[in-house]
């Protein structure tokens, strides 16, 4: 709704975007919205007896917010975020509703030209699931890297 909203429901208001800008800005906006509420949600997860142990141990405010709330937050909330990357690499497929080119619709280009619809999505279908398995393999390897601490805390 919100690809559809910015592509044909902007230019009554005077905004004209190309498809290309609507499909980005529309990603954006919508990864943007359900990740800062992931955000929120996991630093508002850090205990309050936590800051204030902080505080009291003479951390200054910015150290406290770094070390006590920021990490330990980052490590709870990077499950959900490497989630929503997904879905939003997903949610591409959708833009080529309003002609922004992208894999579905060279997809449909191509079966509008050689009538070879299994073979063309079932091919699209893999790259996808490739794309998918390439960030979940990068995410894992930086999930190993900077939050193997967090097993250790629980």
């Amino acid at each position: 709704m919100q690809l559809f909203f910015i592509f044909f429901g902007l230019p009554n208001l005077g905004i004209k975007l190309t498809a290309e800008q609507a499909a980005i800005l529309s990603l954006a906006v919508n990864f943007g919205a359900y990740s800062t509420e992931i955000v929120r949600a996991g630093v508002e997860s850090i205990h309050k007896g936590q800051v204030e142990a902080g505080l009291a141990l003479g951390f200054k405010p910015l150290s406290v917010f770094r070390y006590i709330v920021l990490t330990p937050a980052l490590s709870n909330i990077y499950p959900a975020l490497v989630g929503q990357i997904i879905l939003a690499v997903l949610f591409t497929s959708v833009v080529s509703q309003i002609a922004a080119e992208d894999l579905t619709f060279a997809g449909d280009y191509l079966n509008s030209r050689t009538f070879r619809s299994f073979e063309i999505y079932f091919t699209i279908s893999l790259i996808y699931l490739a794309i998918v398995w390439l960030i979940k393999g990068l995410t894992y390897a930086i999930e190993k890297r900077f939050f193997e601490f967090a097993k250790y805390r629980r």
